[in-house]
């Protein structure tokens, strides 16, 4: 991950690669995290990244 961080990080900047469709749960409950980190895991539910946002 981060070898491509670099050459990723300006064409996201910019708008040119949108990496969103990667994400498939985000949560701002972090009880919640066990879980979905398990299920990630796990692969269940085909799950590819979890994005947690406590804050919002």
């Amino acid at each position: 991950m981060a070898r491509y961080m670099r050459p990723l990080l300006e064409p996201i900047q910019k708008g040119g690669i949108d990496p969103s469709f990667i994400i498939c749960h985000r949560s701002t409950d972090l009880e919640e995290g066990p879980a979905l980190h398990e299920a990630f895991r796990n692969k269940t539910d085909n799950r590819t990244k979890v994005v947690f946002k406590p804050h919002d």
